[in-house]
């Protein structure tokens, strides 16, 4: 996943899928999660790779914990509606672009689509409110191959 003249963090939890996603090198400009297990038990991981991605990059704290939140939102609906009869995988993409002082995190799935109910009950339907409240700009992609989830944010300093 290295492109010419990019630096790239990769992580793939293929094999090693207990210890989700980590940082491999230090001052990467993206950062790359893919074929992760679509499950609980990995979030965390992805979680904290994120955060300490966006900290090396100098990301405000306030963003990052902003970053964080709506990325696990993200994560969490994967695990929840995209495999609802198998087990499946999610990729984790974030990377800065410093010239337009913004960083730009993808969470992708390869499951359906789910429609979001009419009446999603006391305890649900709260997660892409909360995405579109956390990120400058936030985008469900669904297509027949999967669902992207495309967050945005403006730095105070270029990352």
């Amino acid at each position: 996943m290295m492109e010419a003249g990019r630096a790239s963090t990769e992580c793939n939890a293929r094999g090693n899928r207990g210890q989700g996603c980590r940082a491999e090198h230090k001052h990467a400009d993206r950062l790359v999660c893919f074929d992760v297990p679509a499950r609980v038990e990995q979030l965390s991981a992805l979680r904290h790779a994120l955060a300490d991605w966006a900290h090396r990059r100098g990301v405000a704290g306030e963003q990052i914990d902003a970053m964080t939140l709506a990325t696990y939102e993200a994560l969490a609906n994967v695990v929840e509606h995209a495999y609802p009869d198998a087990e499946g995988t999610l990729d984790l993409r974030a990377r800065c672009l410093p010239h337009s002082r913004r960083v730009e995190v993808t969470v992708t799935d390869h499951g359906h689509w789910q429609p979001p109910p009419a009446d999603p009950g006391p305890l649900s339907g709260r997660g892409l409110p909360l995405m579109q409240q956390l990120a400058d700009t936030a985008h469900v992609e669904p297509d027949p191959q999967g669902t992207t989830v495309r967050l945005h944010w403006i730095t105070t300093a270029p990352c």
